[in-house]
């Protein structure tokens, strides 16, 4: 098999074709070659696919996971190749993948920049990398390179760029140092870089929703700005602080709730909610088994798959039927409410966790359950040892429970609207009737 220059090689290994006897490719797929100096031959490692991208990437894994690098090489060894290889290798594979691809690529964005006005040549070495170069990316990526508007305003105006937060650009910086730590046996020395931390670079914002302010919210995505057709548009943001404040759970969290059986999150027996899907890796930010408030339940229990959802009412001569279907996103829905009701800008739908975790904690909470219930405590072997904190236990984040439903009680009592989910049931053709 001829080496060729047409693909992809690294170190001695390289990309070919497996030919036939009559010169032709035998197989679509690319081959990961190289010359085993034992057997004098060429051998070779099928990478099971034609796509030359997806090709480079297995050889890349096989280079990395064969190759020892002699000290020559990890002198030469750059800042690309190792966030390249640690994406490769780790970060690819993990949950967070999109995020630690976007904080990769801000770091690389920067070096090209300095390289394009002199600043750094290449080949950019971990070494050059020091606190001076964390200054400038610093005022490079909240300052200069700022963010292109990814919508217009309501009116079709020109929205203007606006500053990246401090602590995306940290982010970034922790990336590139777990990027660095990762690729250390393949580099002389690894540059010791000081991220700061979160409480470092944002400023404490101690905002926060009272009891009467989220029962002003359920009431404005009730009776919208007074017409039957914008209050049936503001279901989805109705439904999503249903989920919200009945779970104190992350938004992603919220918009990812189903009560389908299929999905298996919810427990109507048990009156109890898995935060996290069937088949999700969990992550630092830990989804937790929360109770189910009455309140939940009665929306869950009108709900077909995804509690935020759209509602389409069809009328035919069998009746009234609600059609329900998930929607990407309320972001748009609560900058209107934002707008109207007053909330400071720069609050997202996270603000409702926020506020609900305040109320109860000023109610009395009990820390440990709430701790769980938020999922800043995952549950472990020692913690599942107390009754309270095993999902199994009928008395499982009790304290929670009981304020969560007094909050919801609260809430029904306070918003002056019937909050409460459309009476409906799952008709023989399996679509859900209005009662």
């Amino acid at each position: 098999m001829p080496r060729s220059d047409d693909f992809y090689c690294r170190g001695e290994f390289y990309l070919g074709r497996l030919l036939g006897k009559n010169g032709k490719p035998a197989s679509p797929n690319l081959y990961i070659c190289w010359y085993d100096p034992h057997s004098g031959r060429v051998q070779r490692r099928s990478t099971r696919t034609a796509d030359l991208r997806l090709a480079t990437e297995a050889l890349d894994r096989h280079y990395l996971a064969v190759h020892r690098p002699a000290s020559d090489e990890k002198a030469d060894y750059t800042v690309h190749q190792a966030m390249t290889d640690y994406w490769t290798l780790h970060g690819s594979t993990r949950v967070s993948a999109d995020a630690i691809r976007a904080r990769l690529k801000l770091i690389n964005r920067f070096i090209d920049h300095e390289i394009a006005i002199g600043v750094m040549r290449e080949p950019v070495l971990p070494s050059i990398l020091n606190d001076e170069w964390l200054a400038r990316f610093r005022l490079w990526a909240t300052s200069i390179d700022t963010i292109a508007p990814q919508r217009r305003a309501a009116d079709d105006r020109a929205l203007p760029p606006k500053k990246r937060a401090k602590s995306t650009a940290e982010e970034s910086i922790i990336q590139l140092k777990a990027a660095l730590r990762f690729n250390a046996r393949r580099m002389t020395d690894v540059p010791r870089l000081k991220h700061l931390t979160r409480a470092e670079v944002t400023p404490k914002r101690t905002y926060r929703l009272s009891s009467d302010s989220l029962a002003e919210l359920l009431h404005y995505t009730c009776v919208g700005d007074g017409s039957a057709v914008h209050a049936t548009r503001l279901i989805p943001l109705r439904r999503y602080l249903i989920g919200a404040i009945s779970t104190m759970a992350r938004p992603d969290a919220v918009m990812d709730m189903s009560a389908s059986r299929a999905r298996g999150q919810w427990n109507p027996a048990e009156r109890l909610f898995d935060l996290n899907p069937p088949g999700r890796i969990q992550t630092k930010k830990y989804r937790a088994v929360v109770p189910v408030t009455e309140l939940l339940d009665d929306w869950l229990s009108a709900t077909d798959d995804r509690l935020v959802c759209a509602e389409v009412l069809r009328c035919d001569d069998e009746g009234d039927w609600l059609d329900q279907r998930p929607i990407q996103s309320v972001k748009k829905a609560w900058q209107a409410m934002q707008a109207k009701l007053g909330i400071p800008i720069g609050w997202g739908p996270k603000l409702i966790r926020y506020s609900v975790a305040s109320i109860l904690r000023r109610r009395g909470v009990d820390k440990d359950q709430l701790a769980v219930a938020l999922g800043h405590q995952a549950l472990n072997s020692t913690t599942e040892r107390y009754a309270t904190l095993d999902p199994e236990d009928p008395r499982y984040l009790e304290s929670v429970r009981a304020l969560l439903d007094e909050l919801s009680a609260e809430l029904m009592q306070k918003a002056g609207t019937f909050i409460r989910a459309k009476s409906t049931e799952v008709g023989g053709n399996g679509r859900r009737r209005l009662l």
